[in-house]
């Protein structure tokens, strides 16, 4: 009988475990490697590449949330609709918190035709809502509503509580606070034609800003508050053109000269620059140029009419006709991703959001009745109602 070394026995044992770990780390290993792979793949756009590297690390670890968010991503950057829908349900059957990442669930909304942040009425009943505009505190909002053929201007608390009721005469619009909030620019037609007046909050006064028997409208402040941008046809009353005033002095400049419909000018958040909509190629594009004139050129164009923008940093926000009816996009000029943050069978008009980007308030017609929406954009759609609409569409599918 052959006689068992104890110390050998050991040896052997203990060199098989040391095996064992070496052959489980280079495989944990391996399957970091691969996610890192994946998650870098995506950081560069290489789409595909990271969809391959996602995969490999997917075949040894089915119930990583980590792989299947990013998967997710990857798919649907892809425009694979169906495989990035598969993996998001795979996050929130794992309960994972990566279900609620914001990019994801934007992107996810827009391939099941829901509008990615939640919005509701600002309750004011029964009166045609046409423009708001944010105080730069966003604890009140100025509208333009009317309850049959006038409108007033009002300023209101975010649950529809009217504080005060501007305008008592005249059909009047286009509200816009100033960025220290103590003045309100508007339209009101109260002396005969479209003109551009000045409330002081504090004094209660109004003051005439123009004088003239053209149509003046859109006001809109430049950053420092000493500028209104607005638009006119003070020159001819068939051209459309940009001017800019000195709220101090009230000189006016004419910033834009040819023969076709400019409009929907506002300074950029920086002051730098104004954006505005111009029909000078046919159809309305969004265009820019230096904040006192000059430097024109294209920002963003389409075959659709596009037009109403807001620039705040690196994105711009408008409205537009490009999928038949009137929506509310955000184009992100650095990444060049466009996202529709209104989807429905209504028309979205009068976009304008808060300047810390955070809100958004849009005009929609219900019915019969032009009504304001408020729409947090920090806030998306749950991922619970994303969950929900793929099944549903799931259901829909095997009938």
């Amino acid at each position: 009988m052959k006689k068992i070394n104890p110390e050998k026995n050991i040896f052997h044992n203990k060199y098989r475990l040391l095996l064992c770990i070496m052959l489980l780390g280079s495989i944990f290993c391996g399957r970091k490697d691969d996610l890192q792979k994946g998650v870098d793949a995506i950081k560069k756009g290489d789409y595909a590449k990271a969809v391959k590297s996602l995969n490999v690390t997917l075949n040894t670890d089915s119930l990583n949330s980590e792989v299947h968010y990013n998967l997710s991503l990857a798919y649907g950057h892809l425009d694979s609709v169906q495989k990035s829908l598969h993996h998001y349900k795979k996050i929130c059957d794992l309960d994972s918190p990566l279900r609620d990442d914001n990019q994801l669930k934007e992107m996810l909304a827009i391939f099941l035709n829901l509008e990615p942040f939640t919005s509701s009425p600002l309750p004011m009943k029964r009166m045609h809502q046409f423009k708001g505009a944010f105080s730069p505190d966003c604890k009140n909002v100025l509208v333009a509503a009317a309850k049959r053929d006038r409108a007033d201007i009002y300023l209101l608390e975010l649950d529809g509580r009217v504080i005060e009721k501007i305008t008592k005469s005249g059909m009047n619009t286009d509200p816009a606070f100033s960025p220290s909030g103590d003045q309100i620019a508007f339209v009101s037609n109260v002396d005969g034609d479209d003109e551009l007046f000045l409330y002081n909050i504090r004094t209660k006064e109004i003051e005439k800003l123009t004088n003239n028997k053209a149509q003046d409208f859109a006001p809109s402040f430049s950053p420092d508050g000493k500028e209104i941008v607005f638009v006119s046809n003070m020159h001819d009353p068939y051209k459309w053109e940009i001017y800019k005033l000195d709220v101090a002095n009230k000189r006016i400049k004419r910033l834009t000269n040819n023969k076709y419909w400019d409009g929907f000018a506002k300074f950029s958040a920086d002051g730098q620059y104004i954006v505005f909509s111009s029909k000078r190629n046919g159809t309305e594009d969004i265009y820019i140029m230096n904040s006192n004139g000059g430097g024109e050129s294209v920002l963003y164009e389409t075959s659709a009419d596009n037009n109403d923008p807001q620039l705040l940093g690196d994105l711009l926000y408008f409205k537009t006709n490009i999928d038949g009816e009137w929506e509310i996009y955000r184009y992100h000029l650095k990444d060049k991703k466009l996202l529709r943050l209104t989807n429905n069978d209504r028309p979205d008009w009068n976009p304008r959001v808060s300047m810390d980007g955070t809100k958004m308030l849009v005009a929609r017609k219900m019915k019969r009745w032009w009504s304001l929406y408020f729409m947090n954009l920090q806030s998306p759609i749950s991922a619970e109602v994303i969950a929900a609409k793929i099944e549903e569409d799931e259901l829909e599918n095997k009938k």
